[in-house]
């Protein structure tokens, strides 16, 4: 089997995964948290606090025509999966580079679910506070936060490793003036 299918197939199952535990979170949350109660938990800087977020983020506030923004998220979401996984297909990726790629469309196949909790139902459904941050929040915005501040970092971090290396190696390769 070529790698880019194995890739595809792992990226779409486990962000079908990813997305499934998001899904399960926030239904046990629904059906067995209080409404806007705070609840202490064994661990000082995690409490569960559910609360249905009709914005995107805690931070943004509500979001007149959710189902609008919702259909136009659910667009760019799939845009930018169906641009990762042509990357994965058609570029010619290292094995880094495919097992990066990889994560990413896993993890924003599994960062689709805000956005449809809010097509379906009109709000996100946000049930825990990790300290010290402040606002309520859910497995999904921690994909999205994984993304933005491990992913991302990494593939920063991996080019300017891999432009210091090509730089090296061209400069070894090139014939000397002699």
């Amino acid at each position: 089997m070529k790698k880019w299918k194995l890739n595809l197939i792992f990226a779409f199952s486990g962000g079908g995964v990813l997305l499934i535990i998001d899904f399960l979170t926030k239904s046990i949350a629904n059906a067995r948290l209080p409404f806007e109660k705070t609840v202490s938990t064994f661990l000082p800087f995690l409490y569960f606090y559910r609360t249905h977020n009709t914005g995107y983020h805690f931070l943004f506030g509500s979001i007149n025509n959710h189902f609008i923004w919702a259909l136009a998220g659910l667009f760019f979401v799939g845009f930018l999966i169906i641009s990762i996984a042509r990357s994965l297909v058609k570029d010619d990726l290292d094995h880094a580079n495919r097992i990066i790629y990889t994560i990413i469309l896993s993890l924003t196949i599994g960062a689709t679910g805000n956005v449809l909790e809010i097509l379906f139902r009109g709000y996100a459904t946000d049930f825990f506070i990790f300290r010290p941050f402040p606002w309520p929040s859910n497995i999904c915005d921690q994909y999205i936060n994984a993304i933005l501040y491990i992913v991302l970092p990494v593939i920063i971090i991996k080019s300017i490793i891999d432009h210091r290396r090509e730089k090296r190696e061209s400069k070894q390769n090139k014939p000397s003036a002699n």
